[in-house]
């Protein structure tokens, strides 16, 4: 699995993740429901959990690229305020795209997702995260270092 996520390339990750966003963003009916009966605030929970999950991408996907060395917290914070401000964006551009009004619940919800990214990632998922890969590469790079010396 390390090498896996190791030899996905810088960037491809978040490029998906945009193209994801955009999709369920801009799609007329992006699961192929024609009905389905949902709770109240069933778009805000979508919107919570979509940019949650954009600015983790964003967030893991530059801490890799970062690799061996720290991300620091304001570009962290910097990551979870561009996938924030991308659900501003997606409103406005959804507004303006199929004459849909503009909800600010949900943009409410993508700046709670990212904030919630934002601290899930620094709290609970930096020391694992870096340690599952810091140490994959530090090994990677020792046994690439003998192997010269030997020959």
């Amino acid at each position: 699995m390390k090498s896996f996520l190791l030899s996905i390339p810088k960037g491809v990750p978040t490029a998906l993740m945009i193209l994801i966003v955009c999709y369920f963003t801009f799609a007329d009916n992006p699961l192929f429901v024609n009905s389905l009966r949902v709770f109240p605030y069933a778009e805000q929970v979508g919107h919570f959990i979509l940019y949650f999950v954009m600015a983790l991408v964003l967030i893991l996907d530059y801490a890799k690229a970062r690799l061996p060395h720290h991300s620091k917290i304001n570009q962290e914070m910097a990551l979870a305020a561009v996938s924030a401000v991308a659900s501003l964006v997606m409103e406005i551009g959804l507004m303006f795209y199929t004459g849909y009004n503009y909800d600010i619940t949900n943009v409410y919800a993508g700046f709670l997702g990212a904030a919630c990214a934002f601290l899930f990632y620094h709290f609970w998922l930096l020391h694992p995260f870096r340690h599952y890969l810091y140490h994959s590469i530090q090994h990677h790079w020792r046994y690439q270092h003998r192997r010269k010396k030997k020959k």
